[in-house]
């Protein structure tokens, strides 16, 4: 069942805008490459990371801001979402020139 938020976007396609979001904002800080190989090696410590994420949640939020931390837990929290962030970096650093 989809859910539709106030501005009638469903549940689902705000979180692929997020994602989206997340990833061309790390390649545009240029650490997508990087980002993309440690979220690959890092897969299977995924519930680790989503409880650090919860823990330092309140030391990230005034350096980071609070809608990029939330944007982080996010992406943790939901496997589809890190994988699609995973794999858009993935295949950004695989388009890339040499």
């Amino acid at each position: 069942m989809r859910v539709r938020t106030e501005s009638g976007v469903s549940q689902g396609e705000s979180r692929v805008k997020r994602a989206d979001a997340l990833a061309d904002e790390l390649e545009r800080r240029g650490i997508g490459g990087p980002a993309a190989i440690l979220m690959d090696a890092h897969r299977p410590l995924l519930p680790l990371l989503r409880q650090g994420a919860i823990f330092l949640g309140p030391l990230l939020n005034p350096l980071l801001g609070p809608r990029r931390v939330g944007a982080l837990r996010e992406a943790l929290e939901d496997p589809a979402t890190y994988d699609r962030v995973a794999a858009r970096l993935g295949a950004e650093r695989r388009d890339a020139p040499p």
